[in-house]
């Protein structure tokens, strides 16, 4: 039954998505403009270069050429893979209502996903998109200006900042992220433990889901914080032309702000 109710919400956010952000990984469309003024694929992805390439660039003495910021690579996810992955997230062996999450996408580039969290999972209680980029930011409050979402799906909205540094903003129980993703492919990490990611996601409640591709959250040494591994699949990627591997995660141990606030 979970499968027959999935399948027409995957069409549906297919089409919010490709109607709002024409082409994508594989497509024949990647670099055609749109009637209503929609960046293409490849325009897109010149975006998230751009902002790679800028400020960002960094020199390292005794290397050759120059490193870029990996946690600024631009990447548009899987829609069916991501669907599935968020469906686990939301409601797999879940100790807490699965109604009423807050989903954020750390790193959301253009929106896309953000869209279609709030089409695939309408029990969320609201759909979040942070983003650092200005440039892919602003794609995504155009594309929230003029989206006519169904009546009955939660809010999308949209953050101009660091995904990271707002992962570890103290927040009120009532408004903490608690179903959070992450396109962390090319994120820093130590072997295929994300360092910078872990930490930030420390301190969000007990009871939190993380999904994170191709890399993994680390728990503290010391345990002050840890994530319990609850799904691993992996799945198609059409941006690398293979696949990638899709972890669900869950904070048992945090290093939470909760006394703190009021």
């Amino acid at each position: 039954m979970a499968a027959a109710i999935a399948e027409p919400r995957t069409a549906a956010a297919h089409a919010l998505i490709h109607s709002l952000f024409p082409g994508g990984p594989g497509s024949s469309r990647s670099f055609t403009a749109h009637a209503d003024g929609a960046d293409a694929y490849g325009e897109r992805l010149a975006l998230g270069r751009g902002a790679q390439l800028g400020e960002q660039l960094v020199y390292r003495p005794g290397a050759i050429g120059c490193e870029v910021d990996g946690a600024l690579t631009y990447g548009e996810f899987d829609l069916p893979f991501f669907s599935t992955l968020l469906d686990a997230a939301v409601h797999r062996h879940s100790n807490a209502p699965a109604r009423g999450r807050r989903f954020v996408d750390a790193g959301s580039g253009c929106g896309r996903l953000v869209f279609a969290a709030a089409v695939l999972q309408p029990s969320l209680s609201r759909c979040v998109g942070v983003e650092k980029v200005p440039e892919l930011h602003a794609l995504a409050c155009q594309a929230a200006s003029r989206c006519e979402m169904p009546a009955g799906l939660p809010p999308c909205e949209f953050l101009c900042a660091d995904a990271l540094e707002f992962l570890c903003t103290p927040h009120s129980q009532a408004l903490a992220p608690d179903c959070i993703f992450a396109y962390c492919s090319t994120w820093p990490s130590e072997g295929d433990v994300l360092t910078d990611f872990s930490l930030a996601c420390a301190a969000l409640p007990v009871g939190t889901r993380i999904i994170t591709t191709d890399k993994r959250l680390g728990s503290d040494k010391a345990g002050r914080w840890q994530y319990e591994l609850l799904m691993q699949l992996e799945g198609p990627n059409a941006e690398t032309g293979g696949t990638s591997v899709g972890y669900v995660w869950e904070v048992s141990k945090s290093v939470c702000w909760d006394k703190l606030l009021v």
